[in-house]
């Protein structure tokens, strides 16, 4: 009797089960998705999900043109670099000016201006550059902190020097001591051991700023790259790594191991992993920690330097190209979960795919041939803005959960700057460079929501 009903308890926790089945996903979502489209067909399909642009305001700034634009953290403000080289303060309700300074350097190129690249946690301060000597071109642009209140310097950062060394590639970089300077300097040549800043972004909570640098000059020197992280107190550097070529795919007979220029530098500070994950000319994305800067540092060649562990290799799907797996990294985005990881990469010669990657099953989750991204920036986890490499490419806002397309400029009244845009703090929203020199700000329909 006692087994028979063990099996009707049996059968009916089988049968509730069965009957249960149908109500859970048959498909849970494992990672993100990437809509299906193309820069030639790109349009949004639901437009209940659409962003669009809410408001329009034409910025007091004296008449110049947009150089840089970023979100002050109380969100009802910005801050513009203009091709003048002044700096504003602007109130967004209106586009009034709250105050302008000037930020005097020599012009390197035709489009040029004081670059905001990153406003303080606490609002108080924003990073922006100086150059040693405003009226020669040859001299170095350091990092230096400004106040969000006025826009003066409160405090500036040593400019720093190459200290590129490779014996297999014949170079050195390294200061080579006044009298080499002055001798450079009477012939007419420049340097060989300036540094310029590339990008500065505060990390933990603002306490420490990740800085990258570049070398002065352009052409060859591209593979002249380095991450250098300070106290924002102090101004004390803490770690520094020069940039290198992993040691499977390095050519040494090449500066830094590297056969291919490196245009970009992109990297991403990861607050989760305490790490810094940045792309290569080599396709290769690295991750690297304090320990490994330091390592990196300690050693002076550069032959000798760790690159750090890879984390991915994105492939190419081009039937073009005999070497799948050596697209430089154009871009690099990472949720704030630390979960995922979004790039492009490609060949100069056009073809670039964008890419989906699980940070944390180590498994690539989407290949698109979707190209042109030249920016990426993941503000939540589920939202992904996404820049054109080139600055007549589109501007696209996409859910990756979804996998839907929310939005796509286009050459009319959505026109939106491919580089010049800023995200709002913490709230769902966007602030962008439009036509007519206008900035424009985009929402989703409805109340404003947080990320």
């Amino acid at each position: 009797m006692i087994p028979i009903l063990r099996l009707s308890r049996m059968r009916y926790t089988y049968l509730l089960l069965f009957l249960l089945l149908p109500i859970l996903p048959a498909n849970p979502q494992s990672g993100a998705k990437f809509p299906n489209f193309s820069t030639q067909n790109s349009e949004v399909k639901n437009p209940n999900l659409a962003w669009q642009i809410q408001n329009r305001i034409s910025p007091s700034i004296d008449g110049q043109n947009i150089f840089s634009i970023q979100y002050h953290t109380d969100g009802r403000s910005a801050l513009i670099g203009t091709t003048d080289f002044y700096i504003y303060r602007i109130s967004l309700l209106d586009g009034s000016m709250i105050w302008k300074t000037e930020a005097k350097m020599h012009y390197q190129k035709e489009f040029d201006g004081p670059k905001i690249f990153d406003v303080s946690p606490d609002g108080k301060t924003f990073l922006s550059f100086g150059q040693t000597d405003p009226n020669s071109q040859s001299s170095e642009r350091y990092l230096v902190m400004r106040s969000s209140t006025n826009g003066s310097i409160t405090k500036s950062f040593t400019a720093e020097n190459s200290l590129f060394y490779s014996i297999t590639a014949d170079i050195d970089y390294r200061y080579p001591g006044d009298e080499s300077k002055t001798n450079r300097e009477e012939a007419g040549l420049s340097p060989n051991w300036i540094l310029t800043i590339d990008n500065a972004k505060f990390i933990e909570n603002g306490k420490k700023i990740l800085v990258s640098y570049k070398h002065n000059m352009e052409g060859p020197h591209f593979y002249d790259r380095r991450l250098i992280i300070y106290d924002s107190i102090s101004g004390e550097k803490l770690n520094d790594f020069q940039l290198t070529a992993d040691p499977n795919s390095a050519d040494w007979t090449q500066p830094a191991g590297f056969e291919i220029a490196h245009l970009q530098f992109p990297y991403q500070y990861v607050n989760k992993r305490n790490s810094i994950i940045y792309g290569n000319a080599h396709g290769r994305i690295h991750e690297i920690t304090p320990s490994i800067m330091n390592q990196n540092m300690s050693m002076e060649i550069v032959e000798e330097k760790p690159a750090g562990p890879i984390v991915y290799i994105p492939r190419s799907d081009s039937e073009d190209l005999e070497t799948k797996d050596r697209q430089t990294i154009r871009s690099v985005a990472i949720t704030p979960d630390g979960n995922y990881l979004y790039c492009s990469a490609g060949v100069e010669t056009g073809f670039i795919q964008f890419y989906g990657f699980n940070l944390t099953t180590k498994k690539e989750m989407f290949r698109s041939t979707f190209f042109d991204a030249g920016e990426i920036y993941a503000p939540s986890n589920q939202i992904l803005i996404i820049g054109g490499l080139y600055s007549s490419g589109k501007f696209y806002i996409v859910d990756t959960q979804k996998g839907e397309l929310l939005f796509a400029s286009n050459d009319d009244d959505n026109y939106i700057h491919p580089h010049l845009f800023s995200v709002h703090p913490k709230q769902k929203e966007v602030l962008a460079l439009s036509t007519g020199n206008q900035i424009v700000i985009l929402r989703p329909q409805g109340g404003t929501t947080p990320w």
